[in-house]
């Protein structure tokens, strides 16, 4: 099978030690005989460092190309400009600059852009693979998806991430259709709502959901994320922080019908998947509500609460999903009538205190007391650098 080979793009600002320590990573990373191109792209900083790094980097594996834009673009502006590269180069890879790869991550993009390009279900391809709901706030682990290597959420990638030209062909006709207002589109994670408007990835997300679409994450991550201090972080963070893959395997791919790892952007398992492993629920239409993010009004939903519903699971093992799909009865988690469901129950300390518990080691006071600390120092001098 002869893969296409896919462009590398780089994006970088003002962080040159990080430009540094990525590019330093691509350096090792295995590629296969050809023209491997490598596209380095700088927003406008008014800092030097940065062009110097790119321009003394040296790139054996094909064309090294340094875009330095003139004027400051912005990253969401940015990004879409390095997405529109697509057009020029087809299959691209975007990398920005707080990230880390794998030494396998070109052969895995490959071969997964080379498997879903065409897919009309799917809107990209992850590097990184998703193990925290930003939304909860909580862990997440998706459940095993057979013999394939990927598994699939309705949320788009920024911490590394591959698109096809027909991949982002639709993603820009939906920008010129729809702009940055994206209030008519429902089931958009409060959270990701929230986010500024200049972010890029609020509008992918907003696209995808609207569209029904997924994005390709890996079970093993090709990518992690350093939290640099800049746009994202304001000092540097190891929460997004994820083990990469060091040695060669032979991926596998599912199609996404075929797939039972299957997201919302809420990171909630499809209620289809939960049917094909537990019949029980075969005969009911409900929602899937177990991080407890979602707006339910009203029909029914599969959350945690110790009422009792149509159904009761415990809430025991982990990932959630697998006590309602292996049918343990006890208390936890509930299908129930959200017209029965005690909302300030679920938003009691109680039930958040259960729920850390469910997830977490609690820290010791002193820890505790310590990271209050940090984050009213960071509080203060937040508060000070607007």
């Amino acid at each position: 099978m002869t893969l296409n080979l896919p462009t590398i793009i780089v994006i970088g600002y003002n962080r040159p030690k990080s430009l540094n320590r990525l590019l330093g990573s691509l350096r090792k990373a295995h590629y296969p005989p050809g023209n491997v191109r490598l596209v380095i792209s700088l927003d406008n900083s008014g800092n030097p460092e940065p062009r110097d790094v790119a321009t003394d980097f040296d790139w054996p594996f094909g064309e090294k190309r340094i875009i330095a834009h003139e004027t400051r673009l912005g990253l969401r502006n940015h990004v879409l400009s390095c997405g529109d590269l697509t057009e020029e180069y087809g299959d691209v890879v975007v990398l920005e600059d707080d990230l880390f790869v794998s030494p396998y991550f070109y052969e895995y993009t490959s071969r997964a852009l080379n498997f879903y390009s065409d897919d009309p279900e799917i809107a990209g391809i992850s590097l990184y693979s998703q193990q925290f709901s930003q939304t909860a706030n909580l862990p997440f682990t998706p459940v095993d998806n057979g013999n394939s290597d990927v598994y699939f959420m309705q949320l788009a990638a920024s911490w590394g991430q591959a698109w096809s030209r027909s991949h982002w062909v639709g993603f820009r006709h939906w920008i010129e259709q729809h702009g940055a207002d994206i209030s008519g589109v429902d089931d958009i994670p409060a959270d990701i709502r929230n986010w500024p408007e200049s972010s890029w990835l609020k509008l992918h997300n907003a696209y995808i959901i609207s569209l029904n679409k997924y994005f390709v994450y890996p079970y093993r991550s090709l990518s992690t994320n350093f939290g640099d201090p800049g746009q994202h972080f304001n000092i540097a963070s190891s929460r997004f922080q994820v083990a990469i893959q060091q040695q060669s395997i032979d991926y596998q791919f599912a199609a996404l019908q075929n797939g039972l790892a299957i997201y919302d952007a809420f990171c909630e398992l499809l209620p289809s998947s939960l049917k094909k492993q537990n019949e029980k629920l075969n005969g009911y239409d409900f929602i899937v509500n177990l991080y407890g993010c979602k707006d339910c009004r009203s029909g029914l939903q599969l959350t945690r609460t110790t009422q009792k519903g149509l159904l009761n699971f415990s809430l025991s093992m982990k990932p959630m999903e697998l006590s309602v799909m292996h049918d343990l009865e006890g208390e936890g988690i509930a299908l129930i009538d959200t017209a029965d469901v005690n909302s300030a129950s679920l938003r009691a300390s109680r039930t958040e205190y259960d729920m850390y518990r469910f997830f977490y080691k609690f820290p010791s006071p002193k820890v505790i007391l310590f990271g209050l600390k940090e984050r009213i120092q960071i509080m203060f001098r937040g508060s000070h650098s607007r």
